[in-house]
């Protein structure tokens, strides 16, 4: 797999004294390297490094490759002014079709979607939030106890819900009741979510 692409240290600390919201750096980097911090755009999120044969693919895409399951990344008409992109990471299955693909985490091979946010009429779309899907098994424990190192403990939480909040961003880990198996960990930047109607990753993308 190419080594993931590094986000310099001196360029995070630029961004986070700019006062514009990005996520926890330590937080995500935890989750995994090659993660992007929700804040940044949309052209610098596309520049991520994937495993070979892997690409990121969004519902605005004009050259979408035929997905196993098309409705994955319907394009999604915009929701009153606001212009919403959904990306995931998919690798080629079997004949022409593509299939979601896993990225490396702390919780093991996940899915990885991303939600973006235009900001502004005509603005830049910028890294709302994003989402990992794990295996329950695999990853919980062990992504509950990093995220408490790095952020102290939960802010509200259950056995199947912890979130951690600060008033830049969040994050979740949750288990979705139809999949009791799997789990997500989810990492937001709270003033670009506001933008959104409906805020959060509260279903399970299949």
């Amino acid at each position: 797999m190419p080594a993931p692409k590094q986000f310099p240290v001196i360029a995070i600390l630029a961004l986070l004294a700019s006062g514009d919201a990005w996520a926890d750096p330590r937080a995500v980097a935890a989750l995994g390297l090659q993660l992007p911090l929700p804040g940044a755009t949309f052209d610098d999120v596309r520049e991520i490094k994937l495993a070979d044969g892997q690409r990121l693919v969004c519902d605005s895409d004009a050259d979408k490759p035929k997905l196993v399951n098309p409705s994955l990344l319907e394009l999604q008409s915009a929701r009153g002014p606001t212009r919403v992109r959904r990306c995931s990471v998919f690798q080629p299955g079997g004949g022409d079709v593509w299939v979601p693909g896993m990225v490396p985490s702390l919780a093991g091979p996940a899915r990885l979607w991303l939600t973006f946010v235009e900001q502004g009429i005509g603005g830049r779309f910028r890294l709302a939030q994003f989402s990992l899907w794990a295996k329950r098994d695999n990853g919980w424990d062990k992504v509950a106890k990093s995220m408490e190192a790095i952020m102290g403990a939960s802010t509200a939480g259950t056995d199947r819900f912890l979130t951690w909040q600060d008033d830049q961003h969040e994050t979740m880990m949750f288990i979705d009741e139809k999949y009791p198996d799997e789990f997500a960990v989810a990492i937001g930047d709270l003033r670009l979510r506001r933008l959104l109607k409906s805020p959060g990753t509260s279903s399970r993308p299949e």
